[in-house]
């Protein structure tokens, strides 16, 4: 019996696409947990609508007027216990990501299987279609990044764990880099991006907010070396601007796309010691213009 706890903040526009794909692969006994929380909108009776059909999956909806990401998954994984249905595998999964046909199966099938601590990913697919050139660009260089095609979790708003697995940690700590924080729980070879497994992560519409957005993660980054440094034996975001480099500088055509993302790359370091602050470590942002 596999479970989901899905954390969403103002996901109105994108919560039950969010959760029919997820249900759409009918694995049987599934578990799901929404917590919506300190939501200005309709999130929670969106997603009760689709609990109303939810049919061969249990969908449990949760709402608190308490803000910030990892508290609304502590509460979620809470309930499930209070439920008696702490069960695994336990996919942890972004309200704004839509998982692709089949992939719900092979993200819990690969988490699961019999074995030691594990940690799975789907492969992110950047849907930029709706964005402007400067960030389509920026995209067109994070395919190259091989963060995002190897390892777990690597930016498509997914992970997965079998309980061995989660045992390696107790409460989610109040940082913004969740997935950074789990992933520092595991050895490089304890991570797996799944064949066969997709998630769909629609980016920023605008090169504003995408700033915002990196900044953020950079600032993410700094708060987490205060909770769980990185581990010794980990060197997965070394040699990434070379790795970028070598992948799109042989084809002149991609040329303007590696530029702008790694202009992005330098700016951010930069300004996230701004938005540090500015905002402090309060704070669940997320990008509102991807989810007009």
């Amino acid at each position: 019996m596999p479970s989901v706890v899905i954390p969403a903040y103002n996901e109105a526009n994108g919560i039950q696409r969010t959760l029919r794909a997820l249900l759409a692969d009918g694995v049987p006994d599934l578990v799901v947990v929404v917590i919506a929380n300190a939501c200005k909108d309709d999130t929670a009776a969106r997603a009760r609508a689709v609990a109303a059909t939810a049919g061969h999956a249990e969908l449990i909806v949760l709402e608190t007027e308490e803000g910030g990401k990892t508290n609304a998954m502590n509460l979620g994984e809470r309930e499930l216990r209070a439920r008696n249905r702490d069960v695994f595998p336990r996919l942890f999964l972004d309200a704004d990501i839509e998982l692709t046909p089949g992939s719900t199966r092979a993200l819990l099938a690969a988490a699961g299987a019999p074995g030691a601590a594990r940690v799975c990913a789907a492969r992110p697919m950047f849907d930029a279609s709706m964005s402007s050139l400067a960030v389509r660009c920026f995209y067109e260089g994070e395919r190259s990044n091989p963060y995002h095609r190897a390892g777990a979790p690597n930016g498509s708003g997914t992970f997965a764990v079998n309980a061995a697995g989660r045992e390696r940690w107790g409460d989610f700590p109040a940082v913004l880099a969740d997935d950074s924080f789990v992933e520092r729980q595991f050895a490089p070879g304890e991570r797996e991006t799944v064949l066969g497994a997709e998630a769909i992560v629609r980016v920023p519409r605008t090169f504003a907010a995408l700033r915002r957005i990196s900044a953020r993660k950079r600032l993410g980054a700094f708060e987490l070396d205060k909770v769980a440094p990185p581990r010794a034996d980990d060197r997965r975001s070394a040699g990434t601007f070379a790795a970028v480099a070598r992948d799109m500088l042989p084809n002149p055509l991609r040329w303007p796309a590696f530029f702008v993302w790694a202009a992005l790359k330098t700016v951010e370091r930069i300004e996230s010691r701004g938005v540090a602050r500015k905002q402090g470590t309060d704070r669940w942002q997320h990008d509102a213009s991807s989810r007009a």
